[in-house]
């Protein structure tokens, strides 16, 4: 998940998948979560059947960590011409970038869950997903190149309830007069000029982010603080 590596801003994130969970997580010990982490204990071992966390790394404040969960499936066999359920366990990974007041979260949902379970029973502190308003989500694809998606529903519309927009919009204008139906944004997907170069993004009102990159690319960690404060907290 993480390279044992520093970029010019902060840690490298290696990820397969372009889509990440934001979550606000005022914790200031981000150097006591590490030494957490860290424990033995808290280790994932596989050959001793124990799911925990590996390969973690911090650098000025802030760190990326993965956890290994266990889990069991329960599967038919056909053996000797009798159905026997089995249990077949798989190791499922989470993977998480943490700094002082914010987490991200990707991977699978198991290991994901168990380890936000042990990080709020350390610090204390709960990890919320970030709730984009409908007008923040406005104001976002304000600050897009384009537009390339819209997601709306609760219409309020005689006959439409749910309307997706794809397309070159270039302002709001464009999808008049729908959009005076509607105060719940869903979602905006579209050309945003950052520091970190030209993304295409797509930035969900549950706090869910997409953003484009190549298969293999790795991402520099700070383009999620910089996405967290330079766009929804703005």
């Amino acid at each position: 998940m993480a390279n044992p590596n520093q970029s010019q801003g902060g840690l490298v994130i290696s990820s397969k998948s372009n889509s990440f969970q934001f979550y606000e997580f005022p914790c200031q010990e981000v150097k006591n979560l590490f030494k957490f982490v860290s424990l033995k204990e808290n280790q994932c071992a596989l050959d001793e059947n124990q799911p925990g966390f590996y390969n973690e790394i911090i650098a000025d404040n802030t760190m990326a960590v993965s956890f290994k969960e266990i889990v069991a499936h329960e599967i038919d066999a056909l053996e000797e011409g009798r159905v026997q359920t089995q249990k077949l366990y798989v190791v499922e990974e989470g993977h998480f970038v943490i700094f002082k007041d914010l987490l991200i979260t990707f991977g699978k949902n198991s290991g994901v869950k168990s380890g936000l379970s042990l990080i709020f029973k350390f610090s204390k502190v709960e990890p919320r997903p970030v709730f984009i308003t409908p007008e923040k989500i406005l104001k976002i694809s304000d600050q897009m190149a384009f537009i390339k998606t819209m997601d709306f529903d609760k219409m309020e519309h005689p006959t439409i309830k749910k309307l997706r927009f794809d397309g070159k919009m270039e302002t709001l204008a464009d999808i008049s007069p729908f959009h005076n139906y509607t105060s719940n944004v869903k979602s905006v997907k579209g050309v945003l000029n950052t520091p970190f170069g030209i993304r295409t993004m797509k930035i969900s009102s549950n706090g869910k982010i997409q953003i484009s990159k190549k298969k293999e690319e790795d991402l520099d960690s700070e383009i999620f603080l910089f996405i967290f404060k330079s766009i929804i907290k703005q």
